[in-house]
């Protein structure tokens, strides 16, 4: 849908939504709920008033707050139907890092990221109170502690999920945000009138889960919060995103499909798995279709051919890890999503993995020698085809099989030890444990998503087996 409306218009993947669906997917305990069903509905009210008090009437043309079993939600006001604009805000109420406090923002080191200043902005406000003019649209975020990030989660949560790339990504998230406090600290120190007395590591790790909106499109990237946008929920079918119109500074989300009046309205975060879902956003989905599992491949330090194997990859585009402390890992990870049929040309596993792995096959100069040539009779993408040799295509195939059966035997165990953790999670609500579920997802979709594969490759081989009996008879 990018340029229908005129201008410049961009893409844009709202990651501040936390708050949208996160406060809790599986539950929404509240006790006693009578009171708290009506705060919920006082706070959308004002937001709502807010919202129309600073003339964003396109905003709630056809769009009211609610409440859905996930938390809450944006519900139609009246009959929608496919390609209408269901709302449009303008860059008023878009916040932006540079809405800090020019003072703070003259006191910040370089390298503070923008998200870091987004969670500054929060709890700058959040120190303001009612005072703040932001005041209806903050007390609508989720409360401290009421986040399910896997920042969040305690280590033995973690644990669920040790095999999956979730696992990494999260203790890289919470370095990222140790980091940024300690960089942060002392302009908090310096400005207790603006952020208050009482802001710890905690607190801003709130904040920052909380705050900030991953934008990008076409290569660009940058950060904002959309108050009343990011109340959307997901929904990985749809197809609807937020689009940002850079000249005449407004954001705008067109429906996807039509809804009847009163019906929940969706939006589509992306075509994220559930490990990106689970650090960004604090939910998960059963049966996620851009579910993913993270594969490394590596180079032995023992192969006699590593340094003209590393040669030819680097050569070729195909890029190694280095380590911290500068050497070459000699391996890379590769994404693989679920192949859909074993008969296809299994789609999902990435040609670079495949190429890989025919590298690391090759037991002589001259075998390198070759793929280098026949990529340059070619594209210039090295090892992309079937090798001519049979029994080295087998060999690289096996290659690939014996890592994903590793895998699976890894994500299996978890999802035993995860099937023990949620158990009760059927009983009372108070009983859930929502983390655990998490988990659940997370490892049942990439199970799916390695047993796939593995199917595939199976088939493939198995194939070129056929093949080879075939030309031997002949």
């Amino acid at each position: 849908m990018a340029g229908v409306w005129g201008g410049t218009w961009s893409r844009v993947r709202c990651i501040g939504g936390p708050s949208a669906v996160c406060a809790s997917l599986r539950t929404h305990v509240v006790s006693p709920v009578a009171q708290v069903h009506a705060e919920v509905q006082q706070d959308q009210s004002e937001f709502v008033t807010w919202l129309r008090g600073r003339g964003e009437d396109d905003a709630c043309s056809a769009l009211t707050v609610g409440m859905s079993t996930h938390g809450r939600a944006l519900f139609a006001t009246r009959p929608i139907e496919a390609g209408e604009r269901v709302l449009r805000v303008s860059g008023n109420l878009i916040i932006t890092p540079d809405k800090l406090p020019m003072e703070v923002l003259e006191l910040l080191p370089k390298g503070v990221s923008e998200w870091a200043r987004l969670a500054l902005f929060l709890l700058a406000e959040q120190h303001i109170g009612q005072a703040s003019e932001w005041a209806p649209y903050i007390r609508c975020l989720p409360p401290y502690g009421s986040l399910h990030s896997t920042i969040f989660w305690k280590k033995e949560e973690m644990e669920m999920v040790r095999y999956s790339s979730v696992h990494r990504e999260t203790l890289q998230r919470k370095a990222v945000i140790g980091a940024e406090f300690a960089s942060v600290l002392p302009v908090l120190q310096q400005c207790p009138h603006i952020f208050g007395d009482q802001v710890t590591h905690a607190s801003f790790k709130h904040a920052y889960a909380t705050e900030g909106c991953h934008v990008g499109n076409c290569g660009l990237q940058w950060l904002m919060q959309v108050p009343f946008v990011d109340f959307f929920n997901h929904d990985a079918e749809c197809q609807a995103l937020l689009s940002y119109d850079e000249e005449k500074a407004c954001a705008e989300v067109v429906a996807d499909r039509n809804y009847a009046a009163g019906a929940q309205v969706f939006i589509s975060y992306g075509r994220l798995p559930n490990t990106i879902l689970a650090l960004d956003f604090g939910f998960t989905l059963p049966f996620n279709p851009h579910d993913q599992v993270e594969v490394w491949m590596g180079l032995s330090r023992r192969d006699p051919l590593r340094k003209s194997k590393l040669s030819l990859l680097h050569t070729h585009g195909m890029p190694t890890l280095l380590h911290t402390d500068g050497s070459d890992s000699g391996g890379n990870s590769f994404h693989i999503r679920e192949v859909k049929s074993v008969i296809g040309r299994g789609k999902g596993i990435p040609h670079a993995l495949r190429a890989f792995a025919r590298v690391l096959c090759a037991t002589s100069t001259h075998e390198l020698t070759e793929l280098g040539a026949e990529a340059g009779r070619h594209d210039g993408r090295l090892a992309r085809r079937p090798l001519k040799s049979c029994s080295k295509e087998t060999q690289a195939m096996n290659l690939l099989l014996a890592r994903f059966e590793s895998l699976i035997h890894q994500h299996s165990i978890a999802a035993l030890q995860i099937a023990e953790a949620c158990r009760g999670t059927k009983q009372s609500p108070a009983k859930k444990k929502p983390n655990a579920e998490m988990a659940s997802d997370v490892v049942a979709g990439e199970l799916r998503v390695l047993y796939s594969a593995a199917a595939w490759i199976r088939h493939h081989y198995t194939s070129i087996s056929v093949l080879t009996t075939s030309h031997a008879v002949v």
